[in-house]
């Protein structure tokens, strides 16, 4: 058997300013999968980082780390978390797309506990059959 198997690899930084809201555009293949790389501030290297699906004030947490797990990956069904805390990033991998997981994400989720977390809205578009 052959399979094919595509992963885009996306980029992309924290904002600086706590109430920066970017938005990513990012594009998967139904069956395939995306890495979706994001840095943070050296002084959030021991903070937990997290993915999670929707709007922010209504956010469902997908995958997440505590702040033990640095440097191993993390997973959560078709969903992966490795934080690099050598490199401040960290990696989210979502596996075995499907149509239904178009939609908004909070990537790159670092908790601050005593503050509003940092985040950057990502808009994940799946393309079926080719």
């Amino acid at each position: 058997y052959l399979f094919h198997f595509r992963f885009n690899l996306i980029l992309f930084s924290l904002p600086t300013s706590l109430f920066s809201l970017p938005l990513y555009l990012v594009t998967g293949y139904s069956g395939g999968g995306v890495s979706i790389t994001c840095r943070y501030d050296r002084g959030y290297t021991v903070n937990a980082k997290y993915f999670c699906r929707g709007q922010w004030s209504e956010c469902t947490d997908l995958i997440k780390t505590d702040t033990k797990n640095g440097e191993k990956w993390v997973d959560s069904g078709r969903f992966s978390l490795y934080d690099d805390t050598r490199a401040a990033v960290f990696t989210v991998t979502i596996r075995d797309l499907s149509e239904e997981d178009s939609g908004m994400y909070q990537c790159c989720g670092v908790d601050i506990r005593i503050s509003e977390d940092f985040y950057t809205e990502v808009n994940l578009n799946i393309i079926t059959g080719e």
